[in-house]
Protein backbone atom coordinates (compact mmCIF):
# COMPACT_ATOMS: atom_id res chain seq x y z
CA UNK A 1 0.00 0.00 0.00
CA UNK A 2 2.84 2.46 1.15
CA UNK A 3 4.12 1.82 -2.79
CA UNK A 4 0.56 2.31 -4.21
CA UNK A 5 0.59 5.54 -2.15
CA UNK A 6 3.86 6.72 -3.72
CA UNK A 7 2.40 6.06 -6.98
CA UNK A 8 -0.90 7.99 -6.31
CA UNK A 9 -0.12 11.42 -7.56
CA UNK A 10 1.11 10.14 -10.85
CA UNK A 11 -1.77 7.99 -10.77
CA UNK A 12 -4.01 11.18 -10.56
CA UNK A 13 -2.21 12.97 -13.18
CA UNK A 14 -2.41 11.14 -15.77
CA UNK A 15 -6.19 10.51 -15.24
CA UNK A 16 -5.93 14.37 -15.63
CA UNK A 17 -4.00 14.06 -18.54
CA UNK A 18 -6.09 11.96 -20.21
CA UNK A 19 -8.99 13.62 -19.39
CA UNK A 20 -7.67 16.41 -21.99
CA UNK A 21 -7.77 19.49 -19.53
CA UNK A 22 -4.72 21.17 -18.84
CA UNK A 23 -3.65 22.14 -15.41
CA UNK A 24 -1.02 23.79 -13.72
CA UNK A 25 -0.12 22.05 -9.97
CA UNK A 26 -0.50 24.61 -7.15
CA UNK A 27 2.19 24.29 -5.26
CA UNK A 28 4.53 25.53 -8.26
CA UNK A 29 2.25 28.21 -8.98
CA UNK A 30 1.05 30.12 -6.09
CA UNK A 31 0.23 33.46 -8.43
CA UNK A 32 -1.82 32.13 -10.74
CA UNK A 33 -3.47 30.23 -7.91
CA UNK A 34 -4.17 33.46 -5.94
CA UNK A 35 -4.86 35.02 -9.47
CA UNK A 36 -8.15 32.53 -10.31
CA UNK A 37 -9.25 33.59 -7.09
CA UNK A 38 -9.41 37.10 -7.25
CA UNK A 39 -11.65 36.66 -10.46
CA UNK A 40 -14.10 34.33 -8.42
CA UNK A 41 -17.27 35.42 -7.38
CA UNK A 42 -16.99 34.13 -3.61
CA UNK A 43 -13.19 33.19 -2.14
CA UNK A 44 -14.33 30.27 0.68
CA UNK A 45 -11.27 30.52 3.43
CA UNK A 46 -10.44 26.60 2.55
CA UNK A 47 -9.97 27.74 -1.35
CA UNK A 48 -6.43 29.76 0.40
CA UNK A 49 -3.38 29.11 0.22
CA UNK A 50 -2.99 29.93 3.92
CA UNK A 51 -5.24 27.05 4.83
CA UNK A 52 -4.45 24.62 2.44
CA UNK A 53 -0.64 24.94 3.48
CA UNK A 54 -1.73 24.82 7.58
CA UNK A 55 -3.24 21.52 7.02
CA UNK A 56 -0.15 19.59 4.98
CA UNK A 57 2.19 21.08 7.81
CA UNK A 58 0.18 20.64 10.75
CA UNK A 59 -0.66 16.30 9.21
CA UNK A 60 2.68 15.72 7.98
CA UNK A 61 4.03 16.95 11.22
CA UNK A 62 2.00 14.72 12.91
CA UNK A 63 3.61 11.71 11.07
CA UNK A 64 0.74 10.92 8.93
CA UNK A 65 1.64 11.22 5.38
CA UNK A 66 -0.14 13.89 3.28
CA UNK A 67 0.53 14.91 -0.25
CA UNK A 68 -0.92 17.96 -2.27
CA UNK A 69 -2.37 17.45 -5.72
CA UNK A 70 -3.91 20.88 -5.46
CA UNK A 71 -4.01 22.30 -9.48
CA UNK A 72 -5.64 25.20 -11.32
CA UNK A 73 -7.54 24.16 -14.59
CA UNK A 74 -6.79 25.58 -18.03
CA UNK A 75 -9.20 26.27 -20.45
CA UNK A 76 -7.95 27.73 -24.13
CA UNK A 77 -4.61 28.78 -22.43
CA UNK A 78 -6.38 30.25 -19.63
CA UNK A 79 -6.69 29.46 -15.76
CA UNK A 80 -10.37 29.53 -15.13
CA UNK A 81 -10.51 27.27 -12.28
CA UNK A 82 -9.11 25.91 -9.28
CA UNK A 83 -9.55 22.70 -7.45
CA UNK A 84 -7.95 21.76 -3.51
CA UNK A 85 -7.28 18.25 -3.47
CA UNK A 86 -4.95 16.12 -1.45
CA UNK A 87 -3.48 12.08 -0.62
CA UNK A 88 -3.42 10.92 2.52
CA UNK A 89 -3.28 7.22 4.30
CA UNK A 90 -5.89 6.25 6.87
CA UNK A 91 -5.49 2.84 8.19
CA UNK A 92 -3.14 2.03 5.16
CA UNK A 93 -5.65 3.04 2.49
CA UNK A 94 -5.23 5.95 0.28
CA UNK A 95 -8.01 8.81 1.39
CA UNK A 96 -8.66 11.67 -1.62
CA UNK A 97 -10.13 15.15 0.03
CA UNK A 98 -9.40 18.53 -0.10
CA UNK A 99 -6.82 18.95 2.83
CA UNK A 100 -9.21 16.99 5.57
CA UNK A 101 -12.61 17.70 4.41
CA UNK A 102 -15.04 16.08 1.99
CA UNK A 103 -13.38 17.12 -1.49
CA UNK A 104 -14.54 21.00 -2.50
CA UNK A 105 -15.83 21.36 -6.29
CA UNK A 106 -13.27 23.36 -8.80
CA UNK A 107 -13.90 27.05 -7.94
CA UNK A 108 -14.32 28.55 -11.37
CA UNK A 109 -13.60 32.25 -12.58
CA UNK A 110 -16.62 34.74 -13.09
CA UNK A 111 -16.41 35.67 -16.87
CA UNK A 112 -16.61 31.00 -17.37
CA UNK A 113 -20.60 30.24 -18.94
CA UNK A 114 -22.47 27.80 -17.76
CA UNK A 115 -22.02 25.50 -20.27
CA UNK A 116 -18.71 25.39 -20.49
CA UNK A 117 -18.91 25.34 -16.28
CA UNK A 118 -21.31 22.37 -16.81
CA UNK A 119 -18.44 20.93 -19.26
CA UNK A 120 -15.49 20.93 -17.04
CA UNK A 121 -17.12 19.61 -14.06
CA UNK A 122 -18.45 16.61 -15.65
CA UNK A 123 -14.38 16.04 -16.82
CA UNK A 124 -13.49 16.60 -13.11
CA UNK A 125 -16.14 14.10 -11.44
CA UNK A 126 -14.78 11.60 -14.22
CA UNK A 127 -11.09 12.27 -13.26
CA UNK A 128 -12.15 11.33 -9.53
CA UNK A 129 -14.15 8.17 -10.70
CA UNK A 130 -11.01 6.92 -12.98
CA UNK A 131 -8.48 7.71 -10.29
CA UNK A 132 -10.07 6.18 -7.94
CA UNK A 133 -10.80 2.88 -9.44
CA UNK A 134 -6.71 2.65 -10.74
CA UNK A 135 -6.04 3.93 -6.88
CA UNK A 136 -8.29 1.14 -5.24
CA UNK A 137 -9.81 3.75 -3.11
CA UNK A 138 -13.56 2.33 -2.83
CA UNK A 139 -15.06 5.40 -1.92
CA UNK A 140 -15.27 9.30 -1.65
CA UNK A 141 -17.15 12.05 -0.29
CA UNK A 142 -18.01 15.37 -1.50
CA UNK A 143 -19.22 18.44 -0.13
CA UNK A 144 -20.16 21.84 -1.45
CA UNK A 145 -20.96 24.89 1.19
CA UNK A 146 -22.60 28.10 0.90
CA UNK A 147 -20.72 30.30 -1.60
CA UNK A 148 -21.93 33.61 -1.39
CA UNK A 149 -25.58 33.21 -2.94
CA UNK A 150 -28.32 33.08 -0.60
CA UNK A 151 -30.58 30.84 -2.43
CA UNK A 152 -28.72 29.69 -5.14
CA UNK A 153 -30.38 27.30 -7.55
CA UNK A 154 -28.45 24.03 -7.84
CA UNK A 155 -24.88 24.01 -8.58
CA UNK A 156 -23.59 21.52 -11.74
CA UNK A 157 -21.53 19.88 -9.15
CA UNK A 158 -24.40 18.87 -7.20
CA UNK A 159 -26.37 17.94 -10.32
CA UNK A 160 -23.40 16.10 -11.96
CA UNK A 161 -22.64 14.19 -8.38
CA UNK A 162 -26.60 13.54 -8.63
CA UNK A 163 -26.14 11.69 -11.73
CA UNK A 164 -22.92 9.66 -10.67
CA UNK A 165 -25.64 7.84 -8.26
CA UNK A 166 -24.44 9.33 -4.90
CA UNK A 167 -25.94 9.32 -1.41
CA UNK A 168 -27.09 12.66 -0.57
CA UNK A 169 -27.53 14.46 2.65
CA UNK A 170 -27.72 17.77 4.53
CA UNK A 171 -25.49 19.13 6.85
CA UNK A 172 -25.93 23.09 7.95
CA UNK A 173 -23.16 26.15 8.57
CA UNK A 174 -23.71 29.04 10.49
CA UNK A 175 -22.46 32.31 9.57
CA UNK A 176 -22.55 36.38 10.32
CA UNK A 177 -23.79 38.33 6.91
CA UNK A 178 -21.16 40.88 8.01
CA UNK A 179 -22.76 43.81 5.63
CA UNK A 180 -25.42 44.75 8.53
CA UNK A 181 -24.03 47.34 11.13
CA UNK A 182 -22.53 45.51 14.19
CA UNK A 183 -25.57 47.36 16.04
CA UNK A 184 -27.83 44.98 13.77
CA UNK A 185 -25.25 41.99 14.33
CA UNK A 186 -25.28 42.37 18.44
CA UNK A 187 -29.02 42.71 18.57
CA UNK A 188 -28.68 39.08 16.76
CA UNK A 189 -26.91 37.40 19.58
CA UNK A 190 -28.12 35.22 21.84
CA UNK A 191 -29.28 37.48 25.06
CA UNK A 192 -26.90 36.36 27.75
CA UNK A 193 -24.19 36.77 25.40
CA UNK A 194 -24.71 40.99 25.31
CA UNK A 195 -24.04 41.60 28.91
CA UNK A 196 -21.15 39.31 28.80
CA UNK A 197 -19.17 41.02 26.04
CA UNK A 198 -20.20 44.47 27.62
CA UNK A 199 -18.35 43.77 30.73
CA UNK A 200 -15.86 41.61 29.00
CA UNK A 201 -14.69 44.51 27.38
CA UNK A 202 -13.86 46.66 30.18
CA UNK A 203 -12.51 43.33 31.66
CA UNK A 204 -9.88 42.79 29.47
CA UNK A 205 -6.99 44.67 27.73
CA UNK A 206 -7.98 43.83 23.88
CA UNK A 207 -5.48 43.69 20.48
CA UNK A 208 -5.40 42.48 17.42
CA UNK A 209 -2.59 41.01 15.52
CA UNK A 210 -2.47 41.72 11.95
CA UNK A 211 1.01 41.87 11.16
CA UNK A 212 4.40 40.35 11.76
CA UNK A 213 5.34 39.96 15.90
CA UNK A 214 7.37 37.10 16.92
CA UNK A 215 7.46 38.09 20.16
CA UNK A 216 3.49 38.10 21.17
CA UNK A 217 3.37 34.98 18.46
CA UNK A 218 5.69 32.94 20.50
CA UNK A 219 3.34 33.85 23.57
CA UNK A 220 0.73 32.80 21.63
CA UNK A 221 2.15 29.46 20.86
CA UNK A 222 3.59 29.22 24.94
CA UNK A 223 -0.02 29.71 25.99
CA UNK A 224 -1.64 27.17 23.94
CA UNK A 225 1.37 24.88 25.05
CA UNK A 226 0.55 25.86 28.90
CA UNK A 227 -3.49 25.24 28.53
CA UNK A 228 -3.14 21.90 26.71
CA UNK A 229 -0.77 20.66 29.17
CA UNK A 230 2.02 19.70 26.25
CA UNK A 231 3.00 20.57 22.65
CA UNK A 232 0.35 19.17 20.17
CA UNK A 233 1.76 20.92 16.91
CA UNK A 234 4.80 20.99 15.02
CA UNK A 235 6.70 24.13 14.69
CA UNK A 236 6.11 24.44 10.96
CA UNK A 237 2.39 24.68 11.39
CA UNK A 238 2.83 27.66 14.08
CA UNK A 239 4.92 29.08 11.50
CA UNK A 240 2.69 29.03 8.22
CA UNK A 241 0.09 30.66 10.75
CA UNK A 242 1.92 33.26 11.67
CA UNK A 243 3.11 33.88 7.50
CA UNK A 244 -0.54 33.83 7.53
CA UNK A 245 -0.80 36.98 8.98
CA UNK A 246 2.17 38.39 7.92
CA UNK A 247 0.31 38.45 4.49
CA UNK A 248 -3.03 39.82 5.40
CA UNK A 249 -4.79 36.29 5.28
CA UNK A 250 -5.28 36.05 8.69
CA UNK A 251 -4.90 37.87 12.02
CA UNK A 252 -5.20 36.83 16.07
CA UNK A 253 -7.25 38.49 19.13
CA UNK A 254 -5.56 38.74 22.54
CA UNK A 255 -7.10 39.28 25.82
CA UNK A 256 -5.04 40.36 28.36
CA UNK A 257 -6.07 40.76 32.34
CA UNK A 258 -4.75 44.03 33.97
CA UNK A 259 -1.18 42.82 35.13
CA UNK A 260 -0.89 42.01 31.19
CA UNK A 261 -1.01 38.52 31.17
CA UNK A 262 -2.44 36.34 28.23
CA UNK A 263 -5.85 34.90 29.50
CA UNK A 264 -7.32 34.42 25.99
CA UNK A 265 -6.54 34.37 22.17
CA UNK A 266 -8.43 33.42 18.91
CA UNK A 267 -6.58 32.92 15.54
CA UNK A 268 -8.86 33.36 11.80
CA UNK A 269 -8.22 32.82 8.62
CA UNK A 270 -9.67 35.31 5.88
CA UNK A 271 -9.94 35.88 2.34
CA UNK A 272 -11.41 39.26 0.63
CA UNK A 273 -15.09 37.45 1.59
CA UNK A 274 -14.80 35.20 4.14
CA UNK A 275 -13.87 34.85 7.59
CA UNK A 276 -13.27 31.87 9.89
CA UNK A 277 -12.62 30.68 13.24
CA UNK A 278 -9.24 28.48 13.69
CA UNK A 279 -7.49 28.31 16.88
CA UNK A 280 -8.76 29.31 20.16
CA UNK A 281 -7.49 29.25 24.03
CA UNK A 282 -8.40 30.04 26.58
CA UNK A 283 -7.49 30.31 30.44
CA UNK A 284 -9.20 27.22 31.82
CA UNK A 285 -9.23 28.83 35.30
CA UNK A 286 -11.49 31.79 34.07
CA UNK A 287 -13.98 29.55 32.17
CA UNK A 288 -16.61 31.47 34.31
CA UNK A 289 -15.25 34.82 33.15
CA UNK A 290 -16.56 36.35 29.37
CA UNK A 291 -13.31 35.18 27.15
CA UNK A 292 -14.56 33.62 23.76
CA UNK A 293 -17.22 36.13 23.92
CA UNK A 294 -15.55 38.91 23.39
CA UNK A 295 -12.64 37.14 21.34
CA UNK A 296 -15.52 36.34 18.91
CA UNK A 297 -17.34 40.08 18.77
CA UNK A 298 -14.20 41.62 18.53
CA UNK A 299 -13.26 39.82 15.26
CA UNK A 300 -16.10 40.38 13.93
CA UNK A 301 -15.38 44.10 14.13
CA UNK A 302 -11.62 43.72 12.85
CA UNK A 303 -13.45 41.78 9.95
CA UNK A 304 -16.07 44.15 9.11
CA UNK A 305 -12.66 47.01 9.27
CA UNK A 306 -11.44 44.89 6.30
CA UNK A 307 -14.49 45.00 4.27
CA UNK A 308 -15.10 40.97 4.90
CA UNK A 309 -18.51 40.15 4.25
CA UNK A 310 -19.22 36.81 5.62
CA UNK A 311 -18.28 35.11 9.23
CA UNK A 312 -18.47 31.49 8.62
CA UNK A 313 -19.11 30.40 12.55
CA UNK A 314 -18.96 26.91 12.06
CA UNK A 315 -21.28 24.00 11.46
CA UNK A 316 -24.19 23.70 13.11
CA UNK A 317 -24.57 20.19 15.18
CA UNK A 318 -27.94 19.06 15.69
CA UNK A 319 -29.57 16.09 17.72
CA UNK A 320 -30.20 13.62 14.96
CA UNK A 321 -26.47 13.99 13.61
CA UNK A 322 -23.64 11.82 14.57
CA UNK A 323 -21.65 14.76 16.57
CA UNK A 324 -20.13 14.53 19.89
CA UNK A 325 -20.75 15.75 22.72
CA UNK A 326 -18.15 18.22 22.55
CA UNK A 327 -18.70 19.17 19.26
CA UNK A 328 -22.49 19.82 20.24
CA UNK A 329 -21.55 22.29 22.95
CA UNK A 330 -18.78 24.11 20.66
CA UNK A 331 -21.70 24.55 18.22
CA UNK A 332 -24.06 25.54 21.07
CA UNK A 333 -21.68 28.54 21.64
CA UNK A 334 -21.21 29.79 18.11
CA UNK A 335 -24.96 29.57 17.28
CA UNK A 336 -25.59 32.44 20.01
CA UNK A 337 -23.59 34.46 17.39
CA UNK A 338 -24.36 33.53 14.16
CA UNK A 339 -27.52 35.05 12.46
CA UNK A 340 -27.84 32.84 9.17
CA UNK A 341 -27.67 28.91 8.92
CA UNK A 342 -26.96 27.68 5.38
CA UNK A 343 -26.88 24.09 3.81
CA UNK A 344 -23.99 22.55 3.13
CA UNK A 345 -24.86 19.36 0.68
CA UNK A 346 -22.79 16.09 1.19
CA UNK A 347 -22.26 13.51 -1.46
CA UNK A 348 -21.24 9.97 -0.72
CA UNK A 349 -19.65 7.93 -3.70
CA UNK A 350 -19.09 4.13 -4.00
CA UNK A 351 -16.68 2.85 -6.65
Amino acid sequence: MTSLFADAPAFFFEAVKKSGINCLKRQENLLVWQQVLNNTHYIPTHYSCALIDFYLAYQNGQSLECIDISFILEYDGQPCAVWPLSLSLKNQSIVISSHGLAILPPLFTTHLSRKLQKKLVKICQKILVEFCQRANISAWDSAESFSGIVNPALSEWQIQSMNLGVDTSLGYDMFIDLADNITQIKSGFRKSYKSLISSGLRMWDISVVTQENSKVWDEFQAFHVAVAGKETRCAQSWDVQHKAIIEGDAFLVILRDKDGMMVGAGFFSITRDEGSYGVGVYNRALFDKPLGHVVQYCAIEEMQSRGIRWYKVGIMAYPVADYTAKEASISHFKQGFANHVFPRYQFSYNT
